[in-house]
């Protein structure tokens, strides 16, 4: 018991983060002329925010640094339409006589959505992202997984929605957001991680990666689109009861919609948390690194400045990650 009054499990939340929405909505409505209404709304708009969730896990990307993760809401959706049309049906009889309660009262109304799809980032919980502070595992943010320099979000796409065997993303054109320090140099292979010893890594670490920046919900899903349409039948039998019959059709025109795409990547799956000292660490072929030091026949040295993205070990996405993390 740490403090007095409080117990071990008591938790404590804080708002923090900024938020904005700015938005141009249009409105047009034709009321009722001749048995038919029509109307039609379209909203322009923006959401940002450094996280779009309230509870235990902060959904941004670097919880040290908020504003790193400062992009397009997760709920953003950039243009919406939505248009709606009711006819009621003339009838050539009057409503109180027989031929009347069968041919009145018959409506038909529809509506029609459009709207931009909402916006993901590539993230990766298995501590391929953000090893410096959660090892091998990152359970309390969403830690981004970076595109290369040079790369832009719409180069990255495939052209495919992700729903029929092809990635929506292409795997090549995503990074690691290594950290750049001591260079280990054992069996001809370059390692990049942080000098040793600190009070972050162990001496001799050569994997550790951190947090990108500005990259938080750089992709869109598709746009989505639905119609449905109803038809409405009321017959009244006294003032102040009457009888409603209706038959709907939900997505008239069966078109598809898509969610966004699996964006969870695993590329810290092959780690051994506890190889034997001076063991590359088990993992995918080609992987390499070292739990403790490597041999002192190894040699080691600082660079000058911290390697450029040309130097770093590339990694292939959704396939294996070459890290010690």
């Amino acid at each position: 018991m740490p403090y007095l009054g409080y117990a071990a499990e008591s938790e404590t939340y804080k708002a923090a983060g900024i938020a904005d929405y700015n938005a141009l909505q249009v409105h047009a409505e034709q009321r009722l002329t001749h048995g038919l209404t029509v109307g039609a709304s379209y909203t322009y708009s923006h959401a940002l925010d450094e996280q779009s969730d309230i509870g235990l896990f902060y959904t941004g990307n670097n919880a040290l640094n908020l504003r790193s993760g400062y992009g397009s809401a997760d709920f953003d959706r950039t243009h919406v339409v939505d248009a709606n049309v009711g006819y009621t049906l003339p009838s050539p009889f009057r409503e109180s006589s027989l031929a009347g309660k069968f041919t009145s009262g018959w409506t038909l109304n529809g509506v029609i959505t459009l709207e931009s799809g909402q916006p993901y980032s590539v993230i990766d919980f298995s501590g391929a992202v953000g090893s410096i502070y959660f090892s091998s595992y990152d359970g309390i943010t969403n830690p981004v997984v970076p595109l290369k320099s040079g790369i832009s979000p719409k180069q990255a796409l495939t052209g495919k929605s992700g729903a029929f065997g092809t990635p929506a993303l292409n795997s090549a054109d995503f990074t690691l957001p290594l950290l750049t320090g001591s260079v280990v140099t054992s069996a001809n292979t370059a390692q990049y991680g942080i000098p040793g010893p600190t009070a972050d890594a162990p001496n001799g670490d050569p994997y550790e990666t951190g947090f990108t920046t500005g990259q938080r919900n750089i992709f869109r899903q598709s746009a989505q689109m639905r119609g449905d349409i109803q038809l409405v039948k009321a017959l009244k039998f006294h003032e102040r009861y009457d009888l409603r019959y209706t038959f709907d059709v939900f997505n008239l025109t069966n078109h598809a919609s898509f969610d966004i795409p699996n964006a969870e990547v695993t590329q810290n799956a092959g780690y051994d948390p506890t190889p034997a000292a001076d063991q590359p660490v088990s993992g995918p072929t080609g992987s390499y690194g070292f739990y403790s030091p490597p041999p002192p026949s190894a040699t080691s040295s600082t660079p000058s400045a911290a390697a450029s993205n040309s130097d770093v070990p590339e990694f292939e996405l959704l396939k294996h990650c070459q890290l010690k993390c």
